[in-house]
């Protein structure tokens, strides 16, 4: 990781799955980071999540600024407390009137150079930034969970969103040791998750036709192409293969490709149903006998072995 300069000063907005993360990257890297929610309950659960997470960071060799910890997060109780910030990351329910009326709020506050970012999984920029009176200074910048971990940040501006403000988004996320990518334009769901949904949309075709168990269709993914993407990327991999290999492939294959526009019924019927995945012990997979803990602790584990990995080649290189 590159050091970041502690001036800059940072609001995380929410207290769910990806704020206390997104905390605990910008706390690591160096950044002071004030912290709010609509709940002061659940705000201060954020905040020593956030603080475990800026520990481990520490504990693993991956924080950037010396003693980066909790002690480099504050809470805000009042919207009012993020007034100083010169970059807010809104994280809070994936609600497009949520996000437009708590980002509205926030521009009253604000000074008028601070960046407006929304951690949106896929919602458009536009969309959200429609309702403020300065729409060019709202940015996505997109967080993969678990925030404090993954590299990866999109970075998308739009219609409005002046040029400038998406080059010092990117360069934020760089500083705090991220690998932000650039979107040259506008789409639902960025690149990530659109390309995510596209495998999970096949993986539950396959479970719903039988093809195969919801362990081996995992185990297939985790096995194959799983293993070869934290190294190559799908259109690398297509150039390596030979690109008359790949058409030859589709020409075949698409036709029989789940083609879905709705959720498809194994997923509809189970949510219908509560089993929702570990948090009601079933969903695809039984988690009745299994610990979820222990699969993100394996998860995480194997996120930090790749970070030094990388950070080690980067040493090298550099």
């Amino acid at each position: 990781m590159s050091e970041a300069p502690v001036s800059v000063r940072v609001a995380v907005l929410g207290a769910g799955t990806m704020a206390p993360g997104i905390a605990a990257a910008f706390a690591a890297a160096g950044h002071e980071v004030v912290l709010w929610s609509r709940s002061a309950e659940r705000a201060r659960a954020a905040l020593e999540r956030a603080a475990e997470m800026a520990a481990f960071l520490t504990e693993h060799g991956l924080a950037a600024a010396s003693g980066a910890g909790g002690d480099r997060i504050a809470l805000a109780d009042e919207l009012e407390g993020v007034a100083a910030a010169q970059l807010v990351v809104e994280a809070v329910a994936e609600q497009l009137a949520v996000k437009r009326e708590l980002l509205a709020r926030v521009e009253a506050v604000v000074a008028p150079d601070a960046v407006l970012a929304t951690n949106t999984s896929g919602l458009k920029v536009s969309d959200i930034a429609e309702q403020l009176e300065r729409p060019e200074r709202a940015v996505a910048m997109h967080f993969w969970n678990p925030a404090h971990l993954m590299p990866l940040v999109e970075v998308a501006g739009g219609r409005a969103t002046a040029p400038e403000i998406v080059d010092r988004a990117m360069a934020i996320a760089r500083d705090i040791g991220k690998r932000p990518v650039r979107l040259s334009s506008e789409v639902l769901g960025f690149l990530g998750t659109r390309m995510q949904q596209a495998v999970v949309r096949e993986a539950i075709a396959l479970l719903e036709g039988g093809v195969a168990s919801a362990e081996d269709i995992d185990l297939a993914v985790r096995s194959s192409f799983g293993v070869r993407f934290p190294v190559i990327g799908p259109l690398e991999s297509a150039d390596i293969s030979g690109l008359d290999v790949i058409e030859a492939i589709h020409r075949y294959l698409l036709p029989d490709l789940d083609r879905s526009s709705e959720p498809q019924a194994a997923l509809t019927e189970r949510v219908a149903a509560g089993a929702l995945g570990t948090k009601a012990g079933r969903g695809f997979h039984d988690w009745t006998v299994r610990d979820p803990a222990e699969v993100v602790r394996a998860r995480d584990d194997e996120l930090v072995r790749r970070l030094r990995l990388t950070a080690g080649a980067e040493e090298v290189t550099g």
